[in-house]
């Protein structure tokens, strides 16, 4: 069996219903988890059918470094041959939701901050609308 994007959105909504009103921190942190990886697929996928050119697999572009900032890495270098806003945006946003998932998922001895969760939620609704506006500007 396999699952879609949307299977993974459905399955986010249904765990996480209302995630603005989360206050546990644990419970905060795995929302941040799961909301992260249903965006880095999202990201696989808007690289595959909009940017074919990168090859995300280990011997394709930028196989010196790991699946998570391979997305970073196309975002980054959009931004710099195009100047487009939107990919440098998507660029930044991706790399710090992936900098604070890493800090939710990993270093639990430290506080994860309401800031931080209600960041990593914008991010969770931001980095698809700035998807979206790069590629209605190839």
């Amino acid at each position: 069996m396999s699952v879609t994007i949307e299977d993974m959105k459905q399955a986010v909504d249904h765990l996480f219903p209302n995630p603005k009103t989360i206050e546990d921190e644990a419970i905060q942190r795995a929302c941040i988890n799961r909301h992260y990886y249903l965006i880095y697929y999202m990201m696989l996928n808007v690289i595959k059918d909009n940017f074919p050119q990168y090859d995300m697999s280990r011997d394709g572009s930028f196989n010196n470094t790991g699946s998570h900032k391979r997305v970073f890495l196309v975002f980054e270098e959009i931004a710099e041959l195009t100047e487009s806003k939107a990919a440098k945006r998507l660029a930044l946003q991706f790399t710090d939701f992936l900098t604070k998932r890493h800090k939710a998922d990993y270093r639990l001895e430290e506080n994860f901050s309401s800031g931080e969760y209600a960041q990593c939620l914008r991010y969770a609704d931001r980095i698809p609308e700035l998807a979206q506006a790069l590629i209605d500007e190839q």
